[in-house]
């Protein structure tokens, strides 16, 4: 009697266990964790947005609803959210039904959730939910922090930054440094130093401009190295031989 009971546990543990895994969320190809953290979409924006695609991986057709959970909002920042082309205003939490085909996917009609930080510095998290109208204990969900702290848009702007390497390298009189940087760089210089860790030269880079050449003639040969610093941050630092 105990082993049919406890088979009987068994196979209603299997079947909600399951039953729990009918929904994944995607983006890109790979799978979404169970916390995302969404950058503002460029640099200076005030707008990010989190992007997912639902699969059912049972073998009915789903009708799912997406409930939106604001866990923490900074003042003023407010968000809204589409799925496909349909969208809702900051005030509805709840979608309408979208019915996603056993096996199948939400690929031709992607969830969009949007965040506007409204000129407010922070860190909001707001928790997704999607789930099957007739069994909403069978659910998928994500929390993303919409992080638009200091941190984020410095490292944001790092992202949007190219620059290349000081050439010619090994060099002589002088090197170049061709770059990219958005008009949120406030200040960036290229820092020169020697094997004993003092800077031997040191020049501005103007954001404004894409192209700069550093004379290096008054300095004696050996081996330097160099980094780029974009608003106090080092983005990078390389070996510079002089000849």
């Amino acid at each position: 009697m105990k082993k049919i009971i406890l088979s009987l546990s068994f196979i209603v543990f299997t079947l909600c266990y399951v039953n729990a895994q009918s929904f994944t969320l995607s983006w890109d190809g790979a799978a979404l964790a169970d916390t995302v953290t969404v950058l503002p979409d460029t640099v200076g924006s005030q707008n990010s947005t989190f992007k997912a695609i639902l699969t059912n991986n049972s073998s009915k057709d789903a009708e799912i609803k997406l409930a939106r959970n604001e866990i923490f909002m900074v003042d003023t920042a407010y968000s809204d959210f589409c799925w496909g082309d349909i969208c809702w205003p900051p005030e509805v939490d709840t979608s309408g039904i979208w019915i996603v085909a056993a096996g199948g996917s939400s690929a031709e009609g992607d969830f969009s959730g949007y965040y506007h930080a409204n000129f407010t510095v922070g860190v909001s998290i707001i928790e997704y939910t999607w789930y099957d109208v007739d069994n909403p204990d069978d659910n998928v969900k994500v929390v993303v922090k919409f992080d638009n702290s200091i941190d984020a848009i410095n490292e944001n702007i790092l992202r949007n930054i190219w620059v290349s390497e000081l050439y010619p390298n090994p060099a002589t009189n002088y090197v170049v440094i061709d770059y990219n940087m958005p008009a949120e760089v406030k200040k960036a210089s290229v820092k020169i130093v020697n094997l004993l860790g003092s800077v031997v030269k040191e020049q501005k880079i103007d954001a404004r401009n894409n192209k700069m050449k550093l004379d290096i003639f008054d300095l004696n040969g050996g081996v330097y190295f160099y980094s780029i610093n974009v608003n106090d941050e080092i983005y990078r630092t390389k070996k510079l031989i002089i000849r």
